[in-house]
């Protein structure tokens, strides 16, 4: 038996969503048939598993190897505590470590 299609909600920028549907009304389709389109071409010439390397994106074992160091828990912390400054705090901790 067939499976219906699945329905996938996306967050779209503003000018993104301006860019697709320019897309669809040049190729006289739906903006759904669109991007359905587009990310059938992305994945074209790539394996059929979603656990094929093919598909990941490129450098990813370059970025995975970079920020999957092992930290030490007191790191572990000091980062988790970085990330939840604010832009400005995390300015002026860097200007003062520097």
């Amino acid at each position: 038996m067939k499976q219906p299609p699945q329905k996938f909600i996306v967050r779209l920028p503003p000018p993104m969503h301006d860019l697709i549907a320019q897309s669809a009304q040049h190729y006289r389709r739906s903006m759904n048939s669109d991007i359905v389109a587009r990310l059938q071409h992305s994945f074209s010439g790539l394996g059929n598993s979603a656990a094929d390397p093919e598909i990941a994106p490129p450098l990813h074992d370059q970025f995975e190897s970079l920020f999957r160091r092992e930290l030490s828990e007191q790191e572990e912390r000091l980062l988790r505590g970085f990330r939840r400054l604010s832009q400005a705090k995390r300015d002026a901790l860097e200007h003062l470590l520097s």
